[in-house]
């Protein structure tokens, strides 16, 4: 346990360090940009990372989990190595044409420049062949965490040096793809070294899609929804509707991000506690699920309180309409952060990911629907108010699901 707690106290320190790297570059990248051309930012990236996930296909759990089991075993390893990888680059060909595709038939405001293609592509596959899952199976999550604190910094520091104006958009894509490209090709070079590689096996490359497909479909959908909101309100509202509500959700998704590396380091301990005895994995995502969701209630009241001094010191003037957006966006914190727990610490180390699955893409197709209905009258409001009655099903729904479960 002392391993888990190191790595998590680690990763959150990263975390915290990562966490004042957005708060910087919002307030830049909002006053240089202004809000149009920095909501075509927002939904170009919103595009890359939605479409990553079907790159990642949820191997950041099921190829962790694989690796908990045949760390010791050297072959075994370096061929699980080789079938993930293979996995990915098969998806990634699939995913690039297809958003190509779907880029070169927008239109309007939702259309996005012809030169910011490749950018964009880039990103797809840097974010969706990120090596996390070797360091999540491997309980080595510091080197990674680090690794991306600094590069992201220097990042941060090539925004500031050279956007200032609207017209400098696209050289935030090509900085962001720069950074996300280090930020993945490091890690793998490093697992290669380690773990090796295997021989190409097309029945092994097969096998881990088939493994991989009901937690694909969970951390897929739990990642679309990370991203989505920029996406859909990009084509339902149009880019000066992305720039006014994804500012305040990123700040949302900064606070869940906090827990979400800590579950990543405790995942492989609770795969052993699980295996060894189900009733203290219970014991031990219940006190979890006390603990985190009263500290993340106290962050959200908090938030509440003084969402006019963060968004004027983030974001600066002509984002005033995000106070409300934040006050009820920030509620989501609490409700997203319970279903983590549930789901990281509990369905996926019990084997039972496919309730998990089933249940986030119900809520999915929730936030699709709802957001059709609601953001082309409402805007912004409407999808805070999306997000909020999403949160509220999915949370609801698993707990009725974990109290069954723990019985």
């Amino acid at each position: 346990m002392s391993r888990v707690a190191s790595n998590a106290f680690w990763l959150v320190l990263a975390q915290v360090g990562g966490m004042c790297i957005p708060l910087v570059e919002l307030p830049v990248l909002a006053r240089a940009l202004g809000q149009h051309a920095y909501g075509r930012i927002l939904y170009a990236m919103g595009i890359a990372l939605t479409a990553s996930v079907f790159v990642e296909f949820g191997f950041n759990f099921s190829a962790a989990r694989s690796l908990v089991r045949v760390r010791d075993d050297a072959a075994a390893l370096a061929q699980l190595v080789t079938n993930v990888l293979a996995a990915k680059l098969f998806l990634g060909i699939i995913v690039a044409l297809a958003v190509a595709a779907v880029l070169a038939c927008g239109s309007g405001d939702a259309a996005l420049p012809g030169q910011w293609y490749v950018w964009i592509g880039l990103l797809i596959l840097v974010f969706g062949f990120s090596p996390l899952w070797y360091y999540i199976g491997t309980e080595d999550l510091v080197l990674p965490a680090l690794l991306d604190v600094g590069l992201r910094t220097a990042g941060l520091l090539c925004i500031i040096a050279l956007v200032s104006a609207p017209e400098h958009a696209r050289r935030v894509l090509i900085i962001q793809s720069t950074v996300g490209l280090a930020n993945t090709g490091i890690p793998t070079l490093i697992l290669l070294r380690r773990a090796g590689a295997g021989p190409f096996s097309l029945s092994g490359t097969w096998l881990v899609l088939r493994e991989s497909w009901e937690l694909f479909l969970f951390k897929g959908a739990q990642s679309i929804m990370g991203s989505i909101a920029s996406t859909l309100l990009g084509f339902f509202g149009g880019a000066r509707v992305v720039g006014a509500f994804v500012p305040a959700e990123k700040l949302v998704r900064a606070a869940t991000g906090l827990v979400s590396l800590a579950l990543n380091a405790a995942f492989p301990h609770l795969v052993r506690v699980q295996a060894a005895s189900g009733a203290a994995a219970k014991r031990l995502v219940g006190i979890s699920l006390l603990a985190v969701g009263g500290l993340t209630i106290l962050f959200a009241l908090l938030t509440v309180w003084l969402a006019p001094v963060v968004v004027s010191l983030v974001f600066g003037p002509g984002y005033e309409s995000a106070i409300a957006l934040l006050r009820i966006l920030v509620w989501i914190v609490p409700l997203r952060v319970s279903s983590m727990i549930m789901a990281v610490l509990w369905f996926i180390p019990a084997g039972r990911e496919d309730l998990a699955s089933r249940a986030m893409l119900v809520n999915l197709i929730l936030v699709c629907l709802l957001a059709s209905l609601l953001v082309p009258s409402r805007g912004g409001l409407g999808m805070t108010l999306t997000f909020l009655c999403s949160e509220v099903t999915m949370f609801a729904v698993l707990m009725i699901l974990f109290c069954r479960k723990s019985a």
